[in-house]
């Protein structure tokens, strides 16, 4: 697997306006990228997620998306002002009426994982297409 970025594009995120432009453009890179239909609408999902998420936790609302290009894969980075977090994927159901949002993320993408950059933690999620 080639690891060279092919591609990378970013969005200031500060309302949830930006977050339904981010959508958009997830579903337009998606599709150009060949993805899938069902594929396509789960990384929107994870866009939304990953995006509210960090609005409503993020120590300011300063919030910046990145979507890297690899040779077979997307990587879509969070970055946002805050502490590092814990989260394991789960197999249990969660029917409250909260929480749910990384549990969709982990099971939605290949990998996850943070990084933790001074004061800037960064939420890295990664898709394979054909």
């Amino acid at each position: 697997m080639n690891l060279e970025t092919i591609n990378v594009n970013s969005m200031e995120i500060v309302s949830e306006h930006d977050v339904l432009k981010a959508m958009d453009y997830t579903s337009d890179l998606a599709r150009k990228l060949g993805y899938l239909d069902n594929d396509q609408l789960f990384l929107c999902l994870v866009t939304e997620e990953s995006l509210v998420n960090a609005l409503e936790y993020g120590e300011n609302n300063s919030i910046e998306i990145q979507w890297k290009r690899f040779e077979q894969e997307l990587e879509i980075c969070i970055k946002q002002h805050g502490k590092m977090f814990h989260f394991e994927k789960s197999d249990e159901l969660n029917f409250g009426s909260r929480g749910r949002g990384m549990q969709l993320i982990l099971n939605i993408m290949d990998e996850v994982w943070l990084e933790e950059a001074g004061e800037t933690i960064i939420l890295h999620m990664k898709k394979s297409y054909e």
